[in-house]
């Protein structure tokens, strides 16, 4: 069922973004607006970013000798190229932008931006970026945030809708700008003052992306504090609280890792059939909300350890 959930929802983004990105490009041909090319290109990279995304979705619970545990590593080193991936683009369309500028303040012309087109375009792909977004954090609060997946898509749609958005609408106005008044030039390089600014204003989330992710993959502990408070609350209504003496919760993709860390008079106090017993109602808890749940117990190295947290 949460294959499915997760599956659905990246079909859909990938039929919706074909749609977008060559809509981004006729845009840009039609116009000549650098940021409607930069909204193509974010949207393409979903696009093909999906493909990858469902193949990994279909395999990512199959386990082998190699995998006993699932394949669920390969979430958090889609999103990591997923972020990286963005960034680059951002990159790339700051270097472009920042060198028609300075043409201009060198003496360059550039043609004048049409704006006819605009507007429609502008009114649709919002609409659609948002829509998406909004799509793609329902489907991964269905699973209960577990989707690292979803979760790379919605930092992307929702940069894809920004962009879309606020670029624009900048352009728009900028169809009012007398062409030969003081901010003519608004005519000429506005469209790539808009690029440069809107890529300074989102940079941050694909770089959290990237920070994300390569917590995943090094199997850090988990950044949710609300997940890691609930996954408490599961345990807590299995095992008294008073004899965990900590707990260690890290995910790898849509999978959790969950280790109780017990005062030794726990184990003292209990035979081999009640433990398994007890790691197998827990467990059974954990999945029931969460989807793909490793739980176990192990023996505190401190019997009386300060009061246990869960890292960032």
């Amino acid at each position: 069922m949460n294959n499915r959930i997760e599956r659905v929802a990246l079909v859909i983004g990938a039929v919706v973004g074909l749609f977008m990105a060559a809509a981004g490009w006729v845009a840009y041909y039609l116009s000549g607006a650098e940021v409607l090319l930069l909204d193509g290109n974010f949207s393409f990279v979903g696009v093909l970013a999906t493909l990858l995304a469902v193949v990994i979705s279909l395999i990512k619970t199959r386990t082998s000798r190699t995998y006993p545990f699932g394949q669920f590593v390969y979430e958090p080193i889609y999103s990591l190229f997923i972020g990286l991936l963005t960034v680059g683009v951002i990159v790339v369309a700051v270097a472009g932008n920042v060198t028609k500028m300075v043409d201009y303040l060198q003496g360059e012309r550039f043609p004048a931006i049409d704006t006819s087109v605009i507007l429609v375009y502008t009114v649709v792909m919002a609409l659609l970026c948002f829509g998406l977004a909004g799509l793609f954090a329902f489907s991964n609060r269905r699973l209960k945030g577990s989707s690292t997946i979803l979760g790379a898509y919605t930092v992307q749609s929702t940069i894809d809708g920004i962009l879309s958005a606020v670029g624009g609408g900048a352009l728009i106005g900028f169809g009012f700008v007398p062409v030969a008044g003081a901010f003519a030039f608004l005519n000429q390089i506005g469209d790539a003052i808009i690029v440069v600014a809107l890529c300074v204003l989102v940079l941050y989330q694909p770089i959290k992306l990237v920070r994300d992710s390569f917590v995943e993959i090094s199997g850090g502990a988990i950044g949710d504090r609300v997940v890691a408070g609930e996954i408490r609350f599961l345990v807590s209504a299995h095992i008294d609280e008073v004899e965990i003496s900590d707990m260690f919760i890290t995910k790898t993709g849509s999978s959790y890792l969950v280790v109780a860390f017990m005062n030794p008079g726990f184990f003292a106090t209990r035979d081999g059939r009640e433990l398994v017993g007890l790691k197998r109602d827990v467990k059974r808890e954990l999945e029931s909300r969460l989807g793909y749940v490793a739980f176990d117990l192990a023996l505190a190295e401190d019997a009386n350890p300060p009061e246990a947290s869960v890292s960032a």
